[in-house]
């Protein structure tokens, strides 16, 4: 992610989205880009699944929190999302400062109260090493010793598709590369992500060491329950009440701060990346763009809602879904596209389509690791359509490959920032 987030953020006028990146590096001459279009709607799908897995989050924290049933307790992120609606981005970057904080606290409370409850990590070794208690009562047993090999109950197949998945293709992820863009310049860029990964080892550490403790000290889920339950359960059950609010408090700080972000990119894919470049002679102004994506993300959260009512059976496994689509996609138009200047326009629709297509026929028909095979095709397809087809102008690998660009480089990025930005049009003037 570093090296990506160095290259991405190069150009002098670097893209605002993911879709927009896309059209500058592959179709730079194009008044409406269908490339950009494609990107954008298989964002929008993406990112509501995410939504919806957010949302169900909620639902179970805010139901084992109040004992309000899980149907009626998901609207309360009604109530939440205005903040977002109404805030735009300064609210997501706030909250998410705020919540990460929550986070953090709420995590380390967690983990001491279930140290304490089990007498050290030690002991949770030793018992999850030994218990053959099945995941749910009245399941099949556990083989002994299971939960500590490599590769635990999932086997190696499954698991190497979930660590490709949420590794190599949560790196071209386009929320991500939407944060690469967003720094001041290339340092700040890389920076940013070095950072980012620091701080998420005393998350996950914690998240382990509850995790394998939570085995220990429930055993066996209550039937009907699924692993989702299994933090809000030990901690209410097994954690003092304010370690235990504490630490409920940061599962609905993850939740709602990640929904709120996946909200701003599912409205910014049907606003700015679909809705204007399908009216490209259509005049727009700020105060109308803000309030409609304030109107597209509200909407987008009531849908997310009711989507959540009946929620999937879980929801890490749906999170890998789609990382595991969003690589096949859009891993070689993007690594390519950065590091290999031949890369083009037929290469990067065939790479998308036949990452995406192939991601979705080997998930449905039961492959362990959908992501190698989307990715794998893709590849292949990517590269016939490059050697098959001419070389891309320079107007689009320039800005990514040379510190100092030629005037009709710049120009081209100039216009194609003009068209949603009026304070670039107003300084061109």
């Amino acid at each position: 992610m570093p090296i990506l987030a160095n290259r991405v953020r190069r150009p002098e006028l670097p893209a605002r989205t993911f879709p927009e990146f896309i059209r500058m590096r592959f179709e730079p001459f194009e008044r409406v880009s269908y490339l950009q279009l494609l990107v954008a709607a298989l964002m929008f799908v993406g990112y509501f699944v995410f939504c919806h897995l957010q949302v169900v989050g909620f639902g179970i924290v805010f139901n084992t929190i109040t004992g309000v049933p899980y149907e009626y307790a998901i609207f309360a992120f009604l109530l939440l999302l205005l903040l977002t609606s109404l805030g735009g981005f300064w609210s997501v970057a706030a909250t998410d400062t705020l919540n990460a904080v929550l986070i953090l606290v709420g995590l380390a409370f967690g983990t001491w109260a279930v140290l304490a409850a089990t007498g050290g990590f030690g002991n949770i070794l030793d018992t999850i090493a030994t218990t053959t208690a099945p995941i749910n009562e009245g399941g099949e047993p556990l083989e002994p010793g299971i939960l500590l090999t490599p590769a635990g109950t999932f086997g190696w197949s499954v698991l190497m598709g979930i660590f490709m998945a949420n590794a190599v293709g949560a790196s071209v992820a386009p929320h991500w590369i939407a944060r690469f863009l967003a720094p001041k310049n290339s340092k700040a860029a890389v920076l940013q992500m070095m950072w980012a990964l620091v701080a998420l080892i005393p998350i996950f550490a914690c998240l382990i060491i509850i995790g394998l403790g939570a085995k220990a000290l429930l055993p066996s889920l209550p039937e009907g329950r699924t692993t989702d339950y299994i933090m809000p359960l030990i901690v209410q059950s097994h954690a003092p009440a304010f370690v235990g609010a504490m630490t409920l408090i940061a599962l609905l700080a993850a939740a709602v701060s990640t929904a709120n972000s996946m909200l701003l990119n599912c409205g910014t894919s049907i606003y700015y990346d679909i809705f204007r470049q399908l009216n490209p002679d259509r005049e727009f102004d700020d105060a109308a763009a803000t309030r409609h994506l304030r109107l597209a993300v509200l909407g987008l959260g009531f849908v997310a809602v009711i989507s959540a009512i009946k929620p999937p059976l879980l929801l890490a496994m749906g999170f890998t879904y789609v990382y595991g689509a969003f690589g096949a996609a859009f891993m070689w138009p993007v690594w390519l596209g950065l590091f290999w200047k031949r890369m083009n326009r037929a290469g990067a629709y065939t790479g998308i389509v036949v990452g995406a297509a192939v991601f979705i026929a080997a998930k449905v028909g039961g492959s362990a690791n959908a992501f190698a095979w989307g990715a794998a095709f893709s590849l292949v397809a990517t590269l016939i359509a490059v050697y098959l087809t001419p070389r891309p102008p320079k107007e689009a690998w320039e800005p990514y490959f040379e510190p100092q660009v030629s005037a009709s480089t710049r120009a081209v990025a100039l216009r194609i920032r003009r068209e949603n930005d009026p304070t670039i049009k107003a300084d061109a003037a």
